[in-house]
């Protein structure tokens, strides 16, 4: 009983159960969605109380800008009649300054910057003022600050309306508000209880009023965001950080849609919520719940499961590049599971050897045995050669001389192919780049002995692998193909002497292959009394049609050019060559 109770306790569960029931995990994570939805909804009720401040603040404002919008579209309105009267509007614009007592000037300016009807300034010109400028420019409705007023010489807000005459634009309507009318400082007691700072600004982003108490305006701007980026927007509560990085509450409210918008702010505390419950004491707890069950979490897993596992996957890791088994540590902590785990990975690492040895033992022998075979057929075939040299050497006319020396150059030919094989491959795959080369090397030796002239030789020959299904063909077709260039070659009027090219063009890892084999032509070839019978070109197309391959020839005056495209077959990755070394 005591044994089984043991054994179970060093189970991974049994241990990793025990020591999540002890951190309380859940209970921490309760009460922290608890308190963050409480502080969720103190923000919520925070945004909606500022909009309502940001409202009640700016009804000033708002007020005194919608009655300059009122009076600038009446005036609108009786331009006409202004206009038939005389412009005689400096009185009945006198007595409606005295009736809107927000209100310092209101005039009709024509496009040429001419005040024609205003309740003074009649007559001035102000053509050059910016403001003027602008409205000619863009007209539409448009509240703008300007710092100096031309008729006041004070700050004030301009609101301004465009006037079309009979489609056309003919001017513009000025309502103006003093600036310093529009500033209201804010009641002490509310400024050290909860500041409020409210900015005014029209739908061009730029500042119109500041509350006396804002400070710096981009103390309370935020910073992410521009006010024209704002202008535009619907009434919206936001938290962001201003140009300093303090957090604030921020509320927008439309004063005139599409023209002038209000912005509040407000400092950002979440430090108590009602009934004095402090933020932090209501989150501490929680938090340091969570706190401690990471702790015991992460041990339990660094401790029982990672840690053993890391050993295991280096221990691995070891045997894949050098094939030696290191026997683990003994350690009586650890959980069953993994002692179990590491058992059996010992006991899978050991067939992977055993089998490994016989398998690479099945392909060493299969490859030295190939390799006898190629070896011993090119035994056979050196020996057949030399019988037909002694033939050559009895033959008494020299057509029969010529026939049994071209059997014989094609025999030397497959020979040479068959020494080859064994030298510079595997059992499955054959360096066709080396293959060619020895091949081409050995031929153009033999060329350049005896009575044949000597010749320039240019060769290439990319990497790539091939099966011995396709080596043999391809070999053969390049031999054949060197042996009819070096028969046929020839020094081209204005050389020294004759060229010959052979290259192999393939790309590593590509599905394809080229051969291209080039010879001189001359007035002079180095065998002149040859004549050909076409078994050459028999023996090439037979051999391109076993690679499922094409030829092409190209012949000029001066060169004979032929070229064979080949498939190459892809390997199978998984498959280990034969020469691979043994391990250890």
């Amino acid at each position: 009983m005591i044994r089984t109770f043991r054994e179970r306790t060093r189970s991974l569960t049994f241990r990793i159960a025990g020591l999540l029931a002890i951190a309380l995990l859940p209970v921490g994570l309760i009460s922290v969605i608890t308190t963050y939805q409480l502080l969720e909804r103190a923000d919520r009720d925070l945004a909606k109380t500022l909009l309502a401040l940001t409202s009640d603040a700016a009804a000033e404002q708002e007020a005194a800008i919608r009655t300059a919008t009122g009076v600038a579209k009446s005036l609108v309105s009786l331009l006409p009649v202004l206009r038939d009267a005389g412009y005689e509007c400096e009185e009945p614009l006198g007595a409606l300054l005295r009736d809107s007592p927000e209100l310092s000037f209101i005039g009709y300016i024509n496009r040429e910057g001419i005040v024609e009807c205003g309740s003074s300034a009649k007559g001035m010109d102000l053509s050059d003022r910016p403001l003027h400028q602008e409205f000619v420019e863009n007209p539409g409705p448009r509240v703008k600050f300007a710092i100096r007023g031309s008729v006041s010489d004070a700050s004030i807000i301009v609101v301004s309306l465009p006037v079309i005459m009979d489609g056309d634009y003919d001017g513009y309507i000025v309502a103006s508000l003093p600036h310093r009318s529009l500033t209201t400082p804010q009641a002490p007691a509310d400024v050290a209880e909860r500041p409020l700072n409210l900015i005014t600004f029209n739908q061009d982003g730029e500042v119109l009023t500041v509350s006396s108490n804002a400070g710096d305006v981009s103390e309370n701007l935020p910073a992410d965001r521009s006010l024209r980026a704002l202008a535009g927007g619907s009434e919206a509560a936001f938290i962001a950080r201003n140009a300093e990085g303090d957090r604030r509450v921020f509320a927008l409210v439309p004063i005139v849609p599409g023209q002038v918008y209000a912005l509040g702010s407000w400092e950002y505390r979440r430090n108590t919520l009602n009934n004095g419950l402090s933020f932090g004491t209501s989150m501490l707890f929680p938090l340091l719940m969570w706190l401690v069950s990471l702790a015991v979490a992460f041990y339990a897993v660094q401790r029982m499961v990672i840690k053993p596992t890391r050993n295991l996957r280096a221990r691995m890791l070891q045997f894949m590049r050098s094939r030696r088994l290191v026997e683990p540590r003994f350690d009586g902590s650890l959980p069953t599971e993994i002692r179990d785990m590491e058992e059996t990975w010992m006991r899978l690492a050991e067939n992977i050897l055993h089998d490994e040895a016989a398998l690479y033992d099945t392909i060493h022998q299969r490859t030295v045995l190939l390799k006898e075979v190629h070896h011993r057929v090119k035994n056979n075939l050196q020996l057949i050669v030399s019988i037909l040299g002694m033939k050559i050497r009895k033959a008494r006319t020299p057509a029969i001389k010529a026939a049994l020396s071209d059997i014989q150059q094609r025999v030397m030919s497959i020979a040479r192919v068959h020494q080859n094989l064994y030298e510079t491959s595997t059992a499955e795959r054959v360096r066709a780049g080396e293959l060619l080369e020895a091949i081409v090397e050995q031929m153009v030796k033999s060329a350049q002995t005896g009575d044949h002239t000597d010749f320039e030789l240019e060769s290439h020959f990319d990497d790539c692998e091939v099966y011995p299904d396709q080596a043999v063909p391809l070999s053969l077709a390049v031999s054949e193909l060197v042996t009819n260039a070096l028969k046929h070659l020839g020094t081209p009027e204005g050389e020294k002497r004759p060229s010959l090219s052979v290259r192999l063009e393939c790309k590593a890892g590509g599905d394809k292959g080229a051969i291209f084999v080039e010879n001189s032509k001359g007035p002079k070839a180095l065998d002149e009394d040859d004549v050909s019978t076409g078994l050459g070109e028999q023996l090439v197309r037979a051999f391109v049609s076993q690679m499922e391959a094409k030829v092409e020839r190209e012949e000029t005056d001066t060169c004979y050019r032929v070229r064979i495209d080949f498939p190459i077959q892809s390997f199978d990755a998984n498959i280990v060559p034969s020469d691979h070394s043994h391990p250890v």
